[in-house]
Order: structure tokens, then sequence, then C-alpha cells
């Protein structure tokens, strides 16, 4: 995903603002008007390509319709936290595993073979989510790191528990993120809320993973809703 990012900035040069965080939108007749800490953009339309929760952090003027404010305060991103255990090579991959594990019956539910192309270095990236990541948020680095090693030991056996280099990060204490890695849905509030997801406001179009019904909360389901907001404003010119 970065070389992504990387070649966006490439093609966008100076229409890129970075930490130029978005507080507010306001619109009129004749357009839109986004103001952020270090730049105010003035355009026809505008995406507010964010996750609900971060949406409704904005401010809107005029403000948003009832039913959109809501959906926003409803839909929260997921509590949950990842490391990756990096080693000198992926030693799984001689023991004839994948690196791909899910157990249930653990914190750590998840897990995946993030090595590079080359092979080397080794790297096991593993989730924990829900209430555990709640929990593991509270622990202390060392016991935080011990449940993940543990975990990925009982799976890969005792060379998992000693990696060269160790990262983790837990999303929801991200101001930018506050939770990852997509918003849900608690019962009732698509039933309720559903049409303003997408239903444009003004001149304000929404994008996000949370909007479609193919790779929900994936990169895949990010890009086909970017690309639905992008022919509409296109078509509304």
């Amino acid at each position: 995903m970065q070389t992504i990012a990387n070649k966006m900035t490439g093609e966008l040069g100076d229409a890129l603002h970075l930490e130029s965080p978005v507080r507010a939108i306001g619109q009129d007749a004749q357009g839109v008007t986004v103001r952020a800490d270090n730049v105010t953009v003035r355009a026809h339309r505008v995406i507010v390509a964010l996750p609900p929760t971060l949406a409704g952090q904005l401010r809107y003027d005029p403000m948003l319709p009832v039913d959109r404010l809501l959906l926003n305060q409803r839909v929260p991103n997921g509590a949950i936290a990842r490391a990756i255990a990096v080693y000198e090579e992926p030693f799984w991959r001689a023991d004839g595993l994948s690196g791909r594990s899910i157990a249930l019956n653990s914190p750590v539910s998840y897990s995946i073979d993030q090595s590079p192309a080359s092979g080397r270095p080794g790297m096991l990236s593993s989730y924990i989510a829900g209430p555990a990541a709640r929990k593991f948020g509270r622990l202390d680095a060392a016991e935080r790191q011990r449940m993940f090693l543990e975990a990925l030991e009982a799976r890969f056996g005792p060379k998992a528990a000693n990696p060269v280099h160790y990262i983790e990060a837990d999303w929801s204490k991200e101001e930018w993120n506050q939770g990852a890695m997509m918003g849900h849905y608690p019962p009732g509030v698509l039933t309720e809320f559903g049409p303003a997801l997408s239903a444009p406001v003004g001149r304000i179009r929404w994008a996000n993973s949370e909007m479609p019904t193919h790779w929900h909360g994936h990169i895949e389901g990010a890009i086909r809703s970017g690309e639905r907001a992008a022919e509409e404003v296109l078509q509304a010119g």
C-alpha cells in the first residue's frame, strides 16, 4: 500500500498537502470551501473519504441532514492491534507452513506471512481484535509482546519466540484512525440509516471502505467506493 501511496504522491505533486488535517467543510450555491490547518481550498465539489465516525468529527456548514449525522455516530471503528515479528528468514516455510493461521480460542486470532518477495527477512504479521484488543491496550509493553510471541510460538514452534525485531501498533490509540480496520454496523443501523451512507449531501460525496457491497473493509472495496464517488462528481459537473 505504501508503494501505491508513493506513486499517487508523485502524480499529484503540489496539489497534495501533507500534515494539513481538514477541520471544516462549508457549502454555498457556487461551491465548497474546505478548511484545513495549513490551507483553505475552494472547489466545485468535495469527496469525503473517511470512515463515518471520523467524517462525523468534521464541522459542516450547513449541518448534515439528521440521518447522515446519526449514521456517523453509529458506525464505530473496530478495536484492533497488530504486531510484526521479524526473523532472519521465514523458517516456517521449511516446515511446510504458510504462516497463515486462525485461532478462535486465542486473543491473537489471525496471522499471515508478510515476508518480502525476496524471502528475507521472514515476517509474521498477527492481529488482536475486539474486546481482546481493548484489554491488550491496557497492558505494559513487555506483556503485550509476550502475548503475541507466545501465540506465534504455539503455532509455528520455538523459533517464533525469538524474532530479531518486533513492531506493534494499536490503531485504536492513533488519532487519525481511532480504531481499525473498518467501521462496523451494530444491529439496526443499516436498516434504519443505510440510505444515508452513500446519499450526496449537496456538493459532498462520500467514499470509504465501509460503503461497498463487495470487499467491504478492504482496499478493493475502498477503490470501488472511490471510483463510484469520482464518477458521481464528474456526472454532476
